[in-house]
This record gives C-alpha cells, sequence and structure tokens, in this order.
C-alpha cells in the first residue's frame, strides 16, 4: 500500500507538532512547578527533638546547686569601680600680682576708705564706721537680710478675694451663652421689639397730657322736666374699615354716641383713628392718643375693649397658622445658593447676599404678628384714668 505523504491529514500534524512542543515546554515551566514542603505548616507538633547526649548524661541537680556550679569560677570583681561625686574646678581670675602684692593693696584701700570717710566720733568704732567699711558683696547680702527680716507685705484686696464657686460661673456662661442664641432667635426680637414699642407708648402718653374725655350730657333749654336717671355707660363705637393690622397699624374707628374731650365736644359719627400698640395672647391692643377736630388736634388717651370687658380685640388663634408661619420662616431660612466656581465669583458673591437678605427679611415677614380686624365690630372707648378712679 502506497502512502500520500502530501494529503493534508499527513501534512497538518507535522506542522502542529514543534508548536505543542513548545506549548507544552511553556506550561512546565511556568504553571507546573513543584511546590517544595515547608515545615512547621502544621498547627500541631507531634514529635519532639532529641534530647543531646551531654544533657542526658548530666545529673539532675537543685536550682543552689545550679547557681554554684554557674559562678564557680568568677572572681568577684568588675570593671565599674565607684563613681565618685564631679568637682567642678573653679576657676581663679587671672592677675598679675602675687598674694602678697595683692594684701598690699587691699591694706591700701582700706587706708583710703577710712581716711576720705566722714569724721566719726572718737571712742569705740560705731555700727556706722564698720558699715563703711564693708564692701559691695557684704552691702547686699545685709540688705538680703534686712528684706527677710522685714514684716511680709499684705497681699493686694484681690488675692484675699475667696475664688467664685464654679457653679456660679458655670450659671453666668450658660446665661451668656442663652442671651447669645435669643438674640438670633426671630421670634425673641418680634417679642423685645414689641416690649420696646409698648414701653416707648406708655412713657410717651405719661409725659403728654392729655385730656378727659367723657360722654356729652344733654342739657334742655325749656322747662326743668323730671326724667329718670340715666346709669353711666362706656363710650361706644364701631370700627369702620377691614384691615390685616401689624405692630404700629392704623385703624379708622366711628363714634356711635356724643362725646367731649375736655371743653370740646365731638359729635357722634366722627372719626377717631387708634393705633395697633401691641399683640398679647389672642387679643390685638388698640390705642388712641390724639383726635383732630375742625382745625384742632386734641391730646387723649383712650384704650378700645372688647365685649367680654378685656382690654384690646379678641382674635382666635389658629393652629395652621401659627404651622403655616413656622414652616414659611423655617423655609425661607433654610434656602441657601450655593456659588459656583466660575470666572465672575464676584457677580455670584454679590447675587448670592441679594437672596441672603431677601430671604432674611421674608422670613422677618413671615413670623411677625398680624391679625385680621373685620368692619363693624363694635367696641368700648375707655379712659384708663378714669377706669382706676371709678371705684
Amino acid at each position: 500500500m502506497k502512502i500520500d505523504v502530501n494529503k493534508p491529514r499527513y501534512v497538518v500534524p507535522l506542522i502542529l507538532l514543534p508548536f505543542l512542543f513548545i506549548f507544552f515546554y511553556i506550561y512546565k515551566s511556568t504553571f507546573d512547578k513543584q511546590e517544595l514542603p515547608q515545615a512547621g505548616n502544621d498547627s500541631l507538633q507531634t514529635g519532639v527533638a532529641d534530647v543531646s547526649d551531654q544533657v542526658r548524661e548530666k545529673a539532675l541537680s537543685g536550682k543552689l546547686d545550679a547557681y554554684r556550679n554557674q559562678y564557680r569560677q568568677a572572681d568577684g570583681y568588675t570593671a565599674v569601680g565607684l563613681i565618685q561625686e564631679e568637682e567642678t574646678e573653679k576657676e581663679m581670675p587671672r592677675t598679675l600680682y602675687n598674694m602678697r602684692e595683692r594684701q598690699m593693696l587691699d591694706s591700701i584701700d582700706r587706708a583710703m576708705k577710712n581716711r576720705y570717710s566722714p569724721a566719726q566720733e572718737k571712742g569705740f568704732p560705731s555700727a556706722t564706721m564698720h558699715r563703711a567699711s564693708f564692701d559691695a558683696e557684704d552691702r547686699t547680702m545685709e540688705e538680703a537680710l534686712a528684706r527677710l527680716s522685714a514684716p511680709p507685705i499684705s497681699a493686694p484686696a484681690e488675692a484675699n478675694k475667696v475664688s467664685e464657686d464654679p457653679m456660679d460661673l458655670f450659671r453666668k456662661q450658660m446665661a451668656l451663652v442663652d442671651s447669645m442664641g435669643k438674640a438670633n432667635d426671630p421670634d425673641y426680637q418680634a417679642e423685645q421689639q414689641r416690649r420696646d414699642l409698648e414701653r416707648e407708648q406708655l412713657a410717651l402718653t405719661k409725659s403728654q397730657p392729655s385730656l378727659t374725655v367723657t360722654k356729652a350730657t344733654e342739657h334742655t333749654d325749656g322747662f326743668n322736666t323730671v326724667v329718670p336717671a340715666k346709669s353711666e355707660s362706656f363710650i361706644s363705637a364701631i370700627i369702620d374699615q377691614n384691615i390685616t393690622g401689624y405692630v404700629g397699624s392704623r385703624l379708622r374707628i366711628r363714634l356711635l354716641e356724643d362725646i367731649a374731650a375736655g371743653s370740646v365736644p365731638i359729635k357722634k359719627g366722627s372719626y377717631l383713628y387708634a393705633q395697633i400698640s401691641g399683640f398679647t395672647g389672642q387679643r390685638v391692643n388698640l390705642t388712641i392718643t390724639s383726635a383732630m377736630i375742625g382745625e384742632q388736634i386734641l391730646p387723649i388717651n383712650l384704650e378700645v375693649y372688647d365685649h367680654d370687658g378685656m382690654r384690646g380685640l379678641f382674635v382666635p388663634a389658629s393652629e395652621f397658622r401659627e404651622f403655616t408661619k413656622e414652616l414659611g420662616g423655617n423655609a425661607s431660612q433654610g434656602i441657601t445658593m450655593q456659588q459656583m466656581e466660575t470666572d465672575s465669583q464676584l457677580a455670584m458673591s454679590m447675587v448670592q447676599k441679594v437672596f441672603q437678605s431677601t430671604s432674611t427679611a421674608v422670613s422677618k415677614m413671615i413670623r411677625q404678628n398680624k391679625a385680621k380686624i373685620k368692619y363693624s365690630t363694635i367696641v368700648y372707648l375707655i379712659d384708663p384714668q378714669q377706669l382706676k378712679t371709678q371705684f
């Protein structure tokens, strides 16, 4: 049988055989490396090494015998000796004189001091003469001893003060923190402004003279007719406009009867203007401080009372209104603008400041107290001074 070597089934295996050898060589040299066993990988070593012949043949001994054998050849000497205290050498001043010349110079110096010192009385040397012969070092020592023997100087008054109680200091610090927190609270600022305004108005009404306002009496020009006595009542009026008022808002009031401010009559149907002086709870306080009749401005002091006999107008509270006020105030305070990192940072900072000021103004407006006062509400006008002296 004749084999045709040129056929593909004989040629292709011959061509792929060298590549198979190369691939097998690379695989064996790279991936199929035999790992060498490593000692100590087991968690527990069951085998223990044998003891050496020297240890096996050595007899057992106690602790004291082993200590003695260990230091049997020691001589007890050490290379570290006793360390003495370090003595510093005193450096003597360099001089060209010997001891005899120095003593002579000292004698001459003392003779010169005694000669030119102030004259002393004859007799035994006094303490002053003895002190004059001292040198500068002796005088310094004497002054130090005098200061030590002198009575101690009393400490300043501040040092004698008893230290403050830590709890009192802590309370003061907490009060300061609370005051700083209240200074940033819009509600507290509004309440403080309301109190200041009421205080200013009260001081203004006390400082200004006011006319006494009463109901006008009816005089008859005819006969003296006997009529039943009428009981005194308060001045009645009616609110003549619808308004959503804030602190300081003006409200028009129309009189329902004739009154007299001092000696000036004010006819029924005349208009008086009240000012909202503040909010207390569910009340709106209204005050009338002046009235213009013709070309005259009359200083008066009237307060508006409601039918329940309490000062101010009754305005029912609304939980939804309080909720919307808090929600709007907090929302406007929480909105901020993030500055974009662009070349126009100056313009963006100006826009951000404008936005912050606007949001602050809106928050203040939302939190500001306001009340809706309706038309045709019957009220009473009362002079507080007359109310005090009535009973």
